[in-house]
């Protein structure tokens, strides 16, 4: 959890001018990432990898003030393994940690492509000085 936390707070100290990761792919590619989430672009996760962060660190909120579509059948499935609650944490745990995994390279090729886009922006400030 901690990865997450550092390539998300390292995205955020780099990210000066997130405005610019609009329109930018991901380039799954370079990560070795498989699409999952559409078509979205770099600015998309950025804002989406800010706000699980501060979900992550502010805590969820209870099941009876969640409006999410994945709650009734969480609910469903929390009642059925009520005999087998080990087997139930290791599963949502394991699917946690998935997550936070693919969450943090997400984060770190946010982080790399727009350090690629200013290097760029700065390349062109000097050839066009000479």
């Amino acid at each position: 959890m901690e990865g997450y936390f550092s390539a998300v707070r390292k995205m955020e100290q780099t990210v000066l001018f997130p405005s610019l990761l609009r329109g930018v792919s991901l380039d799954e590619h370079d990560s070795g990432l498989e699409v999952d989430l559409g078509e979205k672009d770099l600015y998309a996760y950025y804002t989406l990898l800010k706000a699980i962060k501060q979900t992550a660190e502010g805590g969820l909120l209870s099941l009876d003030t969640q409006k999410s579509p994945v709650v009734p059948g969480l609910k469903e499935q929390e009642d059925k393994g009520e005999a087998d609650l080990e087997g139930l944490f290791h599963y949502h745990v394991s699917g946690f940690y998935r997550v936070l995994t693919r969450l943090t390279e997400r984060a770190k090729t946010v982080t790399s492509r727009y350090n690629q886009i200013m290097g760029q922006i700065n390349h062109s400030e000097i050839s066009l000085r000479w």
